[in-house]
Formats: structure tokens, sequence, C-alpha cells
């Protein structure tokens, strides 16, 4: 059976320079054999988190719109990949709201004791990808931090991140040396070390 890497472009410029990087990673994942799945979360119908804590009582959220769609996709996917910049010190407004929308999946972890994912199941890996005008690396600070609280409640282990300060216009991450090359190899390795992990269990 083959992987299956969600991509998740979390950009509002479509094509622009983190999107680039995911496009890549995932490009690396396909040439392995997994079979990818792609979102752009900025076309996507999303709203925010509405705090009712309705999802305490079975770990679903009522926010009827395209979260819904994802929802099975984030517990599916055997590797996800986050691509999205950096905006004053942290991720941009929609992929915030997603992250915060998974907190039907830390009621059903925390408050319902419930499994996320299937008993057995071999390990999830993920992946953040990141650019930011700001040419110092403590402008990524914050989006680690929500991408540490993420992949936790994710139950996904994180096994890679491309992060590159001083990457503003659109196209410059072309630029970079090396960049595309790191970020295939970080696509291959999410689908390689999966693959392998399920031929030996």
């Amino acid at each position: 059976m083959a992987m299956t890497v969600l991509g998740l472009a979390g950009s509002p410029r479509r094509g622009g320079n983190t999107e680039t990087l995911l496009d890549w990673c995932l490009a690396g994942a396909r040439a392995q054999g997994a079979v990818v799945v792609k979102f752009s979360l900025c076309s996507l119908d999303l709203h925010g988190c509405q705090a009712c804590d309705r999802c305490w009582k079975d770990g679903k959220c009522i926010v009827k719109d395209d979260m819904q769609m994802l929802y099975p996709h984030l517990r599916a996917a055997d590797s996800i990949v986050l691509a999205a910049p950096t905006f004053f010190q942290g991720m941009p407004a929609v992929p915030k709201m997603m992250v915060d929308r998974c907190q039907c999946f830390w009621a059903l972890k925390y408050v319902l004791h419930q499994s996320l994912v299937e008993p057995g199941r071999p390990e999830r890996l993920g992946a953040f990808l990141s650019c930011s005008a700001t040419k110092t690396t403590h402008a990524f600070d914050g989006s680690l931090t929500i991408m540490k609280s993420l992949w936790h409640v994710l139950d996904v282990t994180p096994a890679g991140e491309l992060l590159y300060a001083g990457v503003d216009g659109k196209g410059e991450i072309t630029e970079q040396p090396g960049a595309q090359v790191a970020a295939e190899t970080i696509g291959r390795r999410l689908a390689r070390e999966r693959e392998v992990e399920r031929k030996d269990t």
C-alpha cells in the first residue's frame, strides 16, 4: 500500500516561496512512490475556533466549513507537511486558524481519552517549511512553537524543517542554493521512512 503524504499550503500568495518549497517536497515524496494530497488553505472556506467546547462531548467540531473535509485527511495521512510564511514573527491567520480548529482532536485525546489514530499504526512524520522577510532565524520561533503543539496533538513526530530568513519577493526561494534539493530530500525521507516501517510491521 502506497504512503499518503498530505501537503498544506498556508500562504495567501499562490505560487510563492513557501508553496514552491512545498511543491518541491511533495515532488520528492511522489518520486518515492507516495500518494500526494495537497490543499491550499487560503482557497478553502475556513473559520476560527468558536471556543464553544462542544467538541469536549464527542471530539467533533460543530463548525460547518471546509475543516470538515480536512479532518479525515489529517487523521489518515501517513505524513503531513505544512508550508506557511512568517508574518510578524508567526504564521499567517489562515494556517493558524486551521491549527486552532484541531482543538477537537485535543478534546478527543485529553478529555475523552480516545485515540486519534488506530493502535499499532506506524509512527507518523511531519515537516514544516517557512520563509520570512526578516533576516533572522528568531523570526520563526513563534511558528515553531505552534508546530510543536500541533504535531503533539496529531500524534506526529517532527522529522524535518526548512526555514529561510530574508526571503521575501515571489520566486526568491529559487535563488537559495540547495533549497530545492533540501525540500525534495525531506519529501523522500517522509515517504521512504514510512514505507520501511510498513514493511517491518
